[in-house]
């Protein structure tokens, strides 16, 4: 698609840029680039660099200017695809004209693993980078970089679990398949815990992405856990998250 076509295409609201002036001010090029926890709702987590500041720059609070994702995408058009990863993400490049790549060696503040517990039954781990979001109209609870996303809603029944396990099991055999076709099933029970699921993509106005649909069932008890995540690879983030579900009972 054409740059001209690009500038045309709706951006979501990610929140605003914290951005080196050497940028907005020197009109030098973005080379580095990392977005850690969002520090409120206005804020995206993105902190975008030349790679010419050094320390004494950056701690000035006035050569850091707040800006919107229009204006640094104005600036440079590469930024479009990079600005809607994830918090976590980390890009560096060795020139204005070469291409961004990810850096793997560069440690958040916030990134770290931790355990929560999502009710009196049920605990998981997740990476204190994800953001935890009550969703209160549909009652369920939402963590989320942005680029990867897992919602929970819990419930309990009168039935025991082989029986749900049946159930669950019929609906996912059976799922209506005239808009998304099932990619792939799952099913990694143990004698204690089921778990059962089954992947899909969907796409909304901006991208194409990954649904993880996933019922962890005991007795008289249920999670649903739907994992969304942009990039194929991201399959291992939500397979490891929902292996990490466990239950007091």
């Amino acid at each position: 698609m054409s740059d001209k076509n690009d500038k045309l295409k709706p951006f979501p609201n990610i929140g605003m840029l914290f951005v080196s002036k050497m940028i907005t001010e020197e009109n030098k090029k973005p080379l580095f680039m990392y977005r850690e926890k969002r520090m409120d709702k206005m804020d995206s987590g993105w902190r975008i660099f030349s790679g010419y500041e050094d320390d004494s720059y950056t701690e000035d609070s006035n050569n850091i200017g707040i800006y919107a994702p229009k204006t640094l995408i104005e600036i440079e058009p590469s930024l479009r695809e990079l600005l809607l990863k994830g918090a976590g993400s980390v890009y560096e490049r060795k020139s204005e004209n070469s291409p961004w790549y990810k850096v793997h060696d560069f440690k958040l503040e916030d990134d770290f693993m931790t355990n929560v517990q999502l009710t009196e039954i049920w605990s998981f781990d997740i990476n204190n980078l994800f953001e935890r979001v009550v969703e209160k109209e549909e009652g369920s609870l939402m963590y989320t970089t942005d680029d990867k996303t897992v919602r929970f809603i819990a419930w309990t029944s009168n039935h025991d679990k082989d029986t749900l396990y049946k159930k669950y099991l019929d609906i996912i055999n059976n799922r209506d398949e005239s808009r998304s076709k099932t990619l792939k099933k799952y099913n990694i029970s143990n004698d204690r815990i089921y778990k059962l699921g089954h992947l899909i993509t969907e796409n909304n106005a901006h991208k194409e992405y990954y649904e993880l649909h996933t019922f962890t069932i005991i007795d008289k008890a249920i999670l649903y856990s739907t994992f969304y995540f942009d990039d194929s690879e991201d399959s291992k983030w939500a397979i490891s998250t929902w292996e990490s579900i466990t239950s007091k009972v």
